[in-house]
């Protein structure tokens, strides 16, 4: 039996060159939009059946189509506009109508091939950033594993930007994916006696004793001890389906991992997930720490976060440590990890901080 998710691992297939390409706009006023662009741009079209239309498509058009038409479009017209790419010659079936995707993931895929490219070639590296002992920053307790892409001239591309074209083009489950094997591959590398905080989204995970049979591989063959690996929950305000995340977290758990839930402090979403989930670690929102010393809204809700986090158990880590008054505050209020730039920057080589103390 594979030991692969297919979901997780299938790069969505490159858009057919040559074929047909149906839309179906949300109301008759987009269709009407669209057949006016494709009149006046000289592209023949067809209505298969009502409220659809179809479009014969060379070398370079949906290209054009999405420069010159589809990018206009508002972000939810484009999210609520159907669309199926048929290569020439093929009949589309019922199966295939039933797996249209968005014309936003269509958008996404003509910007983002750069993305599959990325993800196909391992183009994807991992900078370190340390998270320290508020009472003494030249230890360092843990790294969080940070991806980044790689493009063909070697230029670093930030996780924000591939990220936000992976969600549009249907790819979250492979990058996520990608990011995760990237961190545990790197490891080996630099046989870190530090933790490693590598992350996660829970939305990119079906269900965790498939989705995630590459990552467990891989941290076997890397011989990485589970006791120190802590999975962290990125965009923790994007989850819904709390139970659903709670099952990703208990395969963690049962494996012999740590999780920490990230952005504590963002919006009232996070600390009700605090009751529910019950992680190893939180980490505090870093606009919550920002002049934190300064800010008495923010030292309140801080201080009472703290506390909070002792009461329970709970390790806690306060991102975003950027001047000398936050970590000093932090560190009088019971902060018992730091992480931010005032102790280091991300780097591609673990870095050691170097603090007067």
């Amino acid at each position: 039996m594979s030991t692969a998710c297919r979901r997780c691992e299938k790069l969505p297939d490159a858009l057919c060159e040559r074929g047909i390409l149906y839309l179906v706009p949300p109301m008759r006023e987009s269709e009407e939009a669209l057949v006016a662009y494709l009149s006046g741009a000289g592209f023949s079209y067809a209505s298969p059946f009502a409220g659809a239309v179809s479009v014969p498509v060379g070398h370079g058009d949906v290209a054009r189509m999405c420069s010159e038409f589809f990018e206009t479009l508002g972000t939810l017209e484009q999210q609520d506009t159907k669309t199926l790419l048929m290569p020439n010659g093929a009949i589309p079936s019922i199966p295939d109508f039933m797996r249209m995707q968005s014309l936003s993931a269509l958008v996404a895929r003509c910007q983002g091939g750069w993305l599959s490219d990325i993800i196909e070639k391992d183009r994807i590296v991992i900078h370190y950033h340390p998270i320290v002992s508020a009472h003494d920053p030249q230890q360092v307790f843990a790294y969080e594993c940070l991806a980044r892409g790689l493009d063909d001239n070697g230029a670093i591309i930030p996780p924000l930007r591939m990220f936000s074209i992976a969600r549009r083009a249907d790819m979250l489950f492979t990058l996520d994916r990608a990011c995760r094997l990237a961190a545990i591959r790197d490891a080996r590398i630099y046989s870190l006696d530090a933790k490693m905080f590598i992350n996660f989204n829970p939305t990119a995970i079906y269900r965790p004793e498939f989705c995630l049979r590459t990552t467990m591989a891989a941290i076997e063959e890397t011989g990485l001890k589970p006791e120190n690996i802590v999975f962290e929950v990125v965009e923790s305000e994007e989850t819904h389906d709390v139970g659903h995340l709670l099952s990703v977290l208990d395969y963690y758990r049962e494996r012999g991992f740590k999780v920490a839930l990230d952005d504590i402090g963002a919006g009232y979403s996070s600390l009700n997930l605090l009751a529910k989930l019950k992680p190893d670690y939180i980490k505090l929102d870093m606009e919550l720490v920002r002049n934190v010393d300064a800010d008495e809204y923010k030292s309140g809700i801080t201080s009472a976060l703290l506390e909070l986090s002792n009461k329970l158990n709970i390790t806690s880590v306060a991102e975003g440590v950027e001047t000398q008054g936050e970590w000093n505050w932090l560190k009088e209020h019971g902060a018992d990890l730091l992480q931010g730039y005032y102790f280091a920057k991300p780097a591609p080589v673990p870095p050691i901080p170097i603090i007067t103390l």
